[in-house]
């Protein structure tokens, strides 16, 4: 649902002149530096298990490709 004008109006009032849709994309960067993080931390930790022999090959790829495909499905819903 999109908002009137006089709604637009009253929302740039009350937050200094930034616009919602100013808003929504600060949003939606910060939920993606956050869950592109998360990803990067299951990656490296994955590695690192693997270097010490804690886990095999495949169970590397399996969790960084699962832990990829989570990211990209918030992407996608933050985005949408």
């Amino acid at each position: 649902m999109a908002m009137s004008a006089a709604q637009v109006s009253a929302f740039k009032a009350s937050t200094g002149g930034i616009t919602p849709a100013t808003l929504l994309t600060a949003v939606a960067l910060t939920l993606a530096v956050i869950y592109l993080t998360w990803l990067a931390w299951i990656a490296y930790s994955q590695f690192r298990s693997w270097q010490i022999g804690q886990g095999t090959f495949y169970d590397l790829i399996f969790i960084i490709v699962r832990a990829a495909i989570v990211a990209l499905m918030m992407g996608y819903t933050i985005t949408t």
